[in-house]
Formats: structure tokens, sequence, C-alpha cells
């Protein structure tokens, strides 16, 4: 079976529907050598079985051959008990291109790990003999934290890497292995490595290997530089599954733990907690959207507040009136209460010149004295939260324009001011298709959204509670301001009817007609 996840939040859900399987990358098996040969043997000496084989790295990394992934995947359905395959869903096209009859369609499952057939089954813990992942890391902010100890004892990976040879990365095991023994090395430095593969997805497999590699002949620690943690993480989901924090002295000869305490950084878990159900309460359907948004704010405002995400990103496509505009009134009104929502129309601009509608003209410029829409808004709303509407009709100049922003949460206007958005959460909602999203949008942009998500028609039930508080709410209104209230027994038979509709902004004019179509039987 073959199951496709949708982004890097997915696959978390996606994991925790197989707790019985154990989760692996392709570089698992070609650890040692990318023989076939090898590999044969290796799975002849050793007993595999209830593994889910994540496949992404070995399609997106391209240097392998056809013919060799081919051959790979079979001896894996041949030799290993129960073995299954996962793949993120950019990359599914790429491998069915390339293997159209190596899985039926019925094997294909977009479910998200739903199948109770495959969760069902009695694992058996697998132990593999001389196997390690290297499951923990150490991040710092600035090297300055790790020079309290002897730099002989830190080791860039850089160092241990002969040469970047076109897509290969070139090294010599041995090599490796005598550097770090002979020169007690207790940490090797990731940082450049990684900054490397958030740059060159054709090495990702490359950089798999050589972790697994260093991790079978050294038992000390890793360390990354903040600012490549969510790459990290983005990358090797199956290694590094321990995050932990450098104090700001170590100790000669000591690797401590620093804990954080979320009291210490002023973040009220129990208030954004409640907020994000308030603002769910409100939200009628897309229950797994109101899920997963609920986290992510979580995760965002702690990853913030330790400086490592500046920005709260969120792209919501689909049709029109089923609650994408609405959704972010809602958090604007229930976080920055009596502010106006920031918004941006790009159905509003022309084609040409949307950036300097955006944040203003160059010096020289008609208008250049006015400034643009943003800048002027995000002056005059002290609320921190941005709709960016039809983002569809964007151009290319703004999607890197946005690029930049999301990355590090400030922008320069053409004047040459920075403006710092640091704790904005920015909506951008658009009518483009599933299909269209993957083409139209370029993958810098989709790296950087925190969500990407697809609204559907609400369904019927919520449509209903929707339909019923949205009259009530009006029937009252009515009675406060003109005394009479309107029977909501006589038009309920034909508010029912108006779940047959699907949009929800046309669903609330039709109550508004038939509440004062009865509303003005006996008042005119």
């Amino acid at each position: 079976m073959l199951f496709v996840y949708e982004n890097l939040e997915k696959r978390k859900q996606f994991k925790k529907h197989y707790i019985k399987y154990k989760f692996v990358g392709s570089a698992f098996f070609i650890r040692e050598s990318d023989n076939l040969n090898d590999i044969f043997d290796l799975l002849q000496d050793e007993h595999f079985s209830y593994l889910i084989v994540d496949i992404s790295n070995l399609i997106k990394d391209g240097n392998y051959f056809k013919i060799y992934t081919e051959r790979f995947l079979w001896l894996l359905v041949d030799y290993v008990e129960n073995v299954h395959f996962c793949i993120e869903e950019i990359y599914l096209d790429k491998f069915m291109q390339w293997f159209p009859d190596f899985f039926d369609e019925k094997d294909i499952d977009k479910t998200y790990g739903k199948r109770e057939e495959v969760q069902e089954i009695n694992n058996k813990k697998i132990e593999i003999k001389d196997y390690k992942i290297p499951s923990k890391v150490h991040v710092y902010d600035k090297i300055q934290i790790l020079e309290n100890y002897d730099k002989k004892r830190i080791m860039s990976i850089s160092e241990l890497i002969d040469k970047h040879e076109g897509v290969f990365i070139r090294y010599n095991i041995e090599d490796i292995e005598k550097k770090l023994t002979e020169g007690e090395i207790e940490f090797i430095d990731i940082s450049s490595l990684v900054q490397t593969v958030q740059l060159r997805d054709d090495m990702l497999l490359q950089a798999e290997l050589l972790f697994l590699q260093i991790t079978a002949i050294y038992s000390n620690n890793f360390c990354i530089k903040r600012n490549y943690l969510s790459t990290l993480e983005e990358k090797f989901p199956y290694m590094f599954t321990e995050i932990v924090l450098l104090i700001d002295q170590l100790e000669e000869g000591q690797t401590e733990v620093k804990t954080v305490d979320a009291s210490e950084q002023n973040l009220d878990v129990d208030k954004i907690c409640k907020t994000a159900d308030d603002i769910n309460n409100i939200l009628k359907g897309h229950d797994d959207f109101k899920k997963d948004f609920k986290s992510n704010l979580l995760k965002y405002l702690f990853l913030n507040n330790m400086g490592e995400r500046k920005i709260f990103s969120i792209i919501i496509c689909g049709e029109s009136g089923i609650g994408k505009t609405e959704f972010a009134k809602i958090v604007s009104d229930k976080m920055f209460p009596s502010e106006e929502l920031i918004k941006i129309n790009f159905g509003n601009y022309s084609t040409d010149g949307v950036l300097n509608s955006l944040i203003g003209s160059p010096l020289g410029y008609v208008g250049s004295e006015e400034g643009g829409e943003l800048i002027n808004k995000i002056q005059i709303s002290k609320s921190k939260v941005i709709l960016i509407d039809e983002f569809e009709k964007a151009t290319a100049s703004v999607y890197n324009f946005f690029y930049e922003l999301l990355e590090d949460g400030i922008f320069t206007d053409r004047h040459g001011t920075k403006h710092d958005l640091n704790g904005y959460i920015i909506i951008f909602t658009s009518n483009m298709s599933q299909e269209i999203y993957q083409k139209h949008i370029p993958d810098s942009l989709k790296s950087r959204f925190d969500m990407v998500y697809y609204f559907v028609d609400v369904p019927k039930q919520e449509k209903r509670l929707f339909i019923r508080d949205s009259a009530f709410k009006l029937i009252e209104k009515l009675q406060i301001y003109f005394g009479k209230k309107v029977n909501y027994d006589c038009i309920k038979d034909e508010l029912e009817e108006l779940v047959a509709c699907n949009n929800l902004r046309d669903i609330k004019r039709k109550i508004e007609d038939i509440v004062f179509q009865e509303f003005f039987k006996t008042e005119i």
C-alpha cells in the first residue's frame, strides 16, 4: 500500500495512526551500500517486519536511476514482512509517471492513515543489530555558546566531507571515523549541511545516508544553529526526534540541557487555547482545519517567543462563500477586538505595478509619497492579523516579496524603510483548486506556509446550526429595535430548504430575505 500525506503536519497525524509500525526513510536500507546485492544480503541477514518506508527523498532526489529505484522497491516488497510505503503528495505524480504499474489504484491511500485493516496488526518491536538513528540534536542560537568548549572538540560536518562534486557529496567513512575518534570530538555541527539541503533537494538522500553512517561509528552529540532547526525537522522527519537546548554557559566537559518553562516566557497556555476554541466555535464546519489551527497557533506562539518563527502564515483555498474570509475576520475580532482587520485584496489591483500598490512606488515616481496599501493599513490598525484575499491574482514579484517576508518577518519599502511584522498572523485566501495551487505557487513559497488547507462545503448539520443561529440573532435584533418578534416556527421549513445551498454568504442573505418577509407581513 502507498500512503500519501499532504504536508509536514499531516505526516505527523499519519504517524499517530500507525503507532504499531516503525517509520523509516529510504536511507534506512541504503545506509551501508547503495549496491542492490548488498541490500539483498542485508535483507537476508536481518529480519525486518512491520515497516512503513517513506520514499519521498528517494523520488525528489533523482540521483538514482529509475530502474535502480524500482528494483530497490521490489526487494523490500519481496523480503520485508508487512511493508508499506508513504510519500509526500507533491511527489506522487512524479512517482506515478516513473512507475505507473507498481501500485494499483486501490492500493493508493489518501485518507492520511485511517484504514483500520493496517492499524490493527499486532506489531513486534524490531531490533536491528548495530543500527542507530541519530535521535537527539542540541540547539544553539549563537556559535559563541559553544566556544566555552575547547574548539578542538567541536567539528563542523563540512570538515568531514571531502567535497561537493556536482550533485554528489564525496566522503570516506573510514577517514571520518579517524577524525572523530582521534580528535575526541564531542559535537558535530550539522548546520552547514542542513543549510545546503535547504537549497538542494537533490542532496537530501545523500545527507540522510551520511547522518546514518556517522551515527554507526560515533555516539556523541550533534548540534545545529536554531535558524536551521525547522528545515532539519522538515527534511529529516525520522531522525533527530528529540530536541534539547544548550545553556548559555557550558562548563568544561559537560553537556547540559536547559528546560524552558512556559511561565517564564509569559505565555498563558490556557488563554491561548480558549482563544483558539472561541475562534473554532464561531467558524462553521472544517473540523480538521480547526483542530490543526489550535495546535499550530499554540506552537507558533512558543516558537515566536523563542525567536524561532516571526510570522504565522495560513493559506486557505476553496470556492467562494465557504468561510475563508470569514475565518480571518473571526481571528482578528477574537485576538484584537476593536481593531480593524488589515485586508489586502489583489482583485482590486491591476497586474502592472502590483508590488508598488502594496508597498509604495520608488522615489521619483508619481504617488511615491503616498506609500502602499499594506504600509498604510498596518500603521492605522493595531490588529496583527492580515488578510491577503484573491492571492491567485498576485504576480511573481509579489510571491518573492512574501517569500522573504515569511522567512524574515521584515520587509523594506521603496523608500528604504524597514517594517517589522514580527508576531503577525497572515491569512492568504484564494479560489484556486488544489491542482492549480500546486502548479501556480512556487515551491519556495509553498514551504513557507505554516498551514495549507482546502475548504470544502460545510456539512449539512453545521449548516443547519448556522441557519438557525443566524435567524435567531436577526429575529432578536428586530425585536429589540422595533418591538416585534418574528415567529420562528412560521419560517422553519423555508429555512430548512437553505441547507441545499453551498455558499454561506448566499445562505445568510436568503435568511435575511425569509425573516424580513415574515416580519413585513404584519408590520407594513
